[in-house]
């Protein structure tokens, strides 16, 4: 069996906000949402330090009648080989690896406030880091 080149060491919740309002109509029509997540790293020496922020809200029309912000920090060790770049990993299989833990958090959190667990659709992160 092949020796793994990168070790998940920890994943830290570094920031969690959740804001819904009194009111909300999630059997409306027109009622939708938006997501949108940015993927930041850092290497120092044999550590990677890889960031996940998600953006979400929902609502209808312009009303933000549900708002939550989550950043998840990933620390991963790792040896230098030539099979899978350390920027490669850091862009796609860490975040890959990260995004489960915020759609769980995500998906508490609502439970918690009061409304349906919104589960986040799967992500993938190859067309992310293309498109960046």
């Amino acid at each position: 069996m092949e020796k793994s080149s990168y070790k998940l060491l920890n994943i830290i919740l570094i920031e969690s906000q959740f804001k819904r309002e009194p009111q909300i109509t999630l059997e409306a029509k027109d009622f939708n949402n938006k997501i949108s997540i940015n993927v930041e790293h850092q290497i120092t020496d044999n550590n990677l330090f890889v960031t996940v922020s998600l953006n979400f809200d929902a609502g209808i029309l312009d009303t933000k009648q549900i708002v939550a912000l989550i950043k998840m920090l990933g620390i991963f060790e790792y040896i230098e080989d030539d099979v899978l770049p350390v920027k490669d990993f850091a862009k796609i299989n860490a975040p890959a690896i990260i995004f489960p833990f915020i759609r769980e958090h995500l998906a508490s959190t609502s439970m918690k406030a009061g409304i349906s667990p919104i589960l986040l659709p799967p992500i993938n992160f190859i067309k992310i880091s293309q498109d960046a």
